[in-house]
């Protein structure tokens, strides 16, 4: 049962390989950064890159330079290596979809291998805790339901179960939410924190006794003591980042004092009928009859996807029949640059270091001000500089699925 992660890992994978054998090719060059803009904006280079249209060099060239500076390069739909292996980055909703007809064939075998039947028209509800990853099962007589409990709470399938039921929420897709996604939204912040110490102590901090608002371990230490001798040794391991553990300790102190009451029914629910996982509480959905958005979703997404690639077929084309007005442009600057360069260079210096002819201060202060003009040097203001924005990805990229 793969969560979503999966999806990014697969596509950040071929981004990573492809990137670093490029980078080992761009150091053999005594000026990697000049070659990757050779690369990919100079005509003239033997090095040019062709058949790519204007945004695929931006993102080549953006990518290639983010690794040549020690950084992980973007995963966009639109890098040539993405194409080139996947075509695009699938939706969200078109990898939850695949996923969900992997879990159908993954319960369904499960139940088959360990003669486990389901009486038709049953409807089987399988809840997991947002805590232990456990599943339980509802809505069948008890002995079965323990059975299948039993089988299907084996390795990660709670987790992976859990996780992908987060991701299946219709609100992600603009619809209505279910009331149990807004109740697990709630808590959350207390499941965070019940992980956290589970993940430094291995204890369970609902079963641990509270005494006058603090918590003890089974041998009298106060627990929040043991986790954050965990967290400090893991630290200087190296196993795990630094942590605003004033923060923390405070958002623990809130959960100490509220207790753990009613938690036995906390998590998320999926529906299980006639051999079909279903989503419950909404039309929008993954399971048999909760379909039609998705389907429309995935021709929007293949229209798209169809234009653009005619689009871009076309632009290489014309690319390839006669130089774009951007190439043109492109030229003009370099040869105007190398000019001014020119004009810079017309100084000469005596065997001692003096300076007998002075530089063209004209042809610096051009320079300068093409610099300026083109965003490659950028005047000193009392603007404040903005971060980007959220919706990318690992690099600052916009991703179009």
């Amino acid at each position: 049962m793969p969560s979503i992660i999966a999806k990014y890992e697969k596509y950040t994978k071929a981004i990573d390989e492809h990137y670093a054998e490029v980078n080992e090719e761009n150091k053999k060059f005594d000026n990697p950064s000049k070659h990757i803009w050779d690369k990919y904006y100079n005509t003239k280079s033997p090095y040019y890159v062709k058949g790519l249209t204007q945004r695929e060099r931006e993102i080549c060239a953006e990518s290639e330079r983010r690794v040549l500076n020690g950084l992980s390069a973007a995963v966009n739909s639109y890098d040539p290596v993405i194409q080139k292996n996947f075509g695009r980055i699938m939706s969200d909703e078109e990898w939850n979809d695949d996923v969900r007809r992997g879990m159908n064939d993954s319960i369904n075998r499960l139940f088959a291998e360990n003669g486990i039947d389901i009486p038709e028209g049953a409807d089987l509800r399988l809840r997991v805790d947002p805590y232990e990853y456990k599943i339980h099962a509802d809505g069948v007589d008890g002995a079965l339901a323990r059975q299948i409990e039993e089988v299907l709470n084996r390795g990660n399938n709670g987790r992976y179960l859990y996780e992908h039921l987060r991701w299946c929420n219709p609100a992600n897709n603009g619809f209505e939410q279910p009331r149990q996604y807004l109740y697990d939204t709630a808590y959350q912040e207390k499941a965070v924190m019940w992980h956290f110490v589970n993940d430094m102590t291995g204890l369970d901090m609902r079963e641990l006794e509270n005494r006058g608002g603090v918590i003890y371990t089974p041998d009298e230490r106060n627990l929040w003591d043991a986790v954050t001798e965990q967290y400090n040794e893991k630290r200087a391991n190296g196993e795990m980042d630094a942590l605003p553990m004033e923060s923390l300790y405070k958002d623990y102190q809130v959960f100490v004092n509220e207790g753990w009451d009613k938690e036995g029914e906390r998590g998320l629910t999926i529906g299980y009928k006639n051999g079909s996982l279903y989503d419950i509480d909404t039309e929008y959905g993954y399971g048999p009859g909760q379909r039609e958005w998705l389907e429309d979703s995935r021709n929007r997404h293949s229209q798209y996807w169809g234009n653009y690639r005619k689009e871009r077929e076309e632009t290489l084309r014309r690319e390839k029949a006669e130089p774009t007005a951007y190439e043109k442009w492109l030229d003009g600057q370099m040869a105007y640059t190398e000019e001014v360069l020119s004009e810079l260079g017309n100084r000469t210096y005596g065997k001692s270091g003096t300076l007998l002819s002075q530089p063209n201060l004209k042809a610096m202060q051009q320079l300068l001000d093409y610099a300026v003009s083109n965003g490659r040097v950028v005047p000193l203001t009392k603007e404040v500089l903005r971060l980007p924005g959220r919706g990318t990805l690992r690099g600052g990229l916009d991703i179009k699925a």
